[in-house]
């Protein structure tokens, strides 16, 4: 699989659940979320100043990304509902047909800019990287068909490599009528 065409199967509009457990916390939580992924284009002025603003400026990339999403979760005191809105530039950079980094403007663990590294599994399964300054996140993306996806995150310390926080998502395509 390449990433064009894993972001190209994924783009739309999604109804998630995600299930997490937070080891430290001893927690649970459960999120719904509607999100949006779309292509843009590579001279995009939110792509090209995003880009201007990392160290790979002059980078050849490919497919640059945006995920939207709005989400309800009960991870709070007593289980109040909280509303969680956000988005991420994404621009994909290829070190061959199936591996390489993914620039993000807002990171999957914490609400930073962060750089990814990706590789594709034998059967299409997308695997990222992420290192934050404490923490690192594993995630998996995977299809069932094509208008459900899986993904799944392991959240770990870096000194410790202890496991922080697990994470399992169904993701379901809108479909138009």
């Amino acid at each position: 699989m390449e990433i064009k065409s894993f972001i190209t199967k994924s783009q739309g509009e999604w109804v998630a659940m995600r299930s997490g457990h937070s080891l430290a916390f001893k927690q649970f939580e459960e999120v719904t979320s509607n999100i949006s992924i779309r292509l843009l284009k590579n001279d995009d002025c939110n792509v090209q100043d995003f880009l201007n603003k990392t160290d790979y400026a002059k980078s050849k990339f490919v497919a640059p990304f945006e995920i939207k999403w709005n989400a309800t979760s009960d991870w709070d005191e007593a289980n109040k509902v909280e509303e969680l809105n956000g988005s991420s530039i994404l621009i994909p950079i290829e070190n061959s047909t199936s591996t390489g980094i993914i620039l993000r403007s807002q990171g999957y663990a914490e609400k930073k800019q962060a750089v990814s590294q990706y590789f594709f599994l034998s059967d299409g399964t997308l695997v990222l990287t992420t290192n934050y300054e404490q923490i690192m996140a594993d995630e998996r993306i995977w299809f069932l068909n094509e208008n459900v996806r899986c993904r799944s995150s392991v959240i770990r310390s870096i000194d410790s490599k202890a496991i922080l926080q697990t994470s399992f998502t169904s993701e379901i395509r809108k479909l138009s009528s």
